[in-house]
């Protein structure tokens, strides 16, 4: 059976048109992507044709479909005449995209702490209470994890930035999610986003920009770090 999509869809609207079904070749893709996305395929690994086929229960044509669309999408590497592989992570790409998110959220979260309406501090404070739980849940984890940087980030009140930010954010996604399957790297994380919750709701943009900072350039300094040391599963 095809695994669910990691990314989550929009609420439709009660006058909407109902959603075209995905094709077999759109479906065995967005799986595909959710195990690519959460390293559960981790960089460099084969994908096998039969093993993909029986992983998904569709026939061989739509996980070719499939593995073309994720090539086009940069996760995927196609090689003539043998298994298509996992994208592997390089670190001369990413680096600079973790310095500009470094940048960004940490300005974002000074602004935060004096623009943060009470609402919005208390669905933080949700959201970090939802991550607390969710530990041991991979895709739970990481959907929470970019709800919370995405309100911080919008609750800067500066569009521009969030426009910004939010391309930066979605190119780094599968090296966040690969600094986070580290060991301990989970617990660690959440003890950030504690820190950061505390310095928003105490209105102090100075150390909510330190430790977002600080909080970014960890996940960056960890991917790193592992991948300078080899893939791990």
């Amino acid at each position: 059976m095809i695994e669910a999509p990691l990314a989550e869809a929009p609420p439709a609207s009660p006058d909407a048109p109902p959603r075209p079904a995905l094709s077999l070749t759109e479906q065995a893709a967005a799986a595909l992507r959710r195990l690519i996305l959460l390293n559960l395929l981790p960089p460099g690994e084969v994908l096998n044709e039969p093993d993909l086929v029986a992983r998904l229960g569709v026939s061989r044509t739509p996980v070719r479909e499939a593995l073309k669309l994720l090539a086009g999408e940069g996760l995927v590497t196609l090689r003539r005449n043998r298994a298509a592989l996992v994208a592997r992570l390089d670190p001369a790409d990413l680096v600079p995209l973790f310095e500009l998110e470094v940048a960004l959220e940490s300005f974002c979260a000074g602004l935060a702490a004096e623009r943060m309406t009470a609402p919005e501090i208390d669905r933080l404070d949700r959201l970090q209470a939802a991550l607390e739980a969710a530990e041991a849940d991979r895709d739970a984890y990481t959907r929470l994890n970019r709800q919370t940087h995405r309100l911080i980030v919008t609750a800067a009140r500066s569009p521009a930035i969030a426009e910004a930010h939010g391309r930066a954010f979605a190119r780094l996604e599968r090296a966040r999610n690969f600094a986070l399957a580290a060991d301990g790297r989970v617990a660690e994380s959440l003890a950030e986003h504690r820190a950061i919750l505390e310095a928003l709701r105490a209105r102090e943009p100075e150390r909510a920009r330190t430790l977002m900072h600080a909080h970014v350039a960890r996940t960056q300094a960890v991917m790193v770090a592992r991948l300078t040391e080899g893939p791990r599963r």
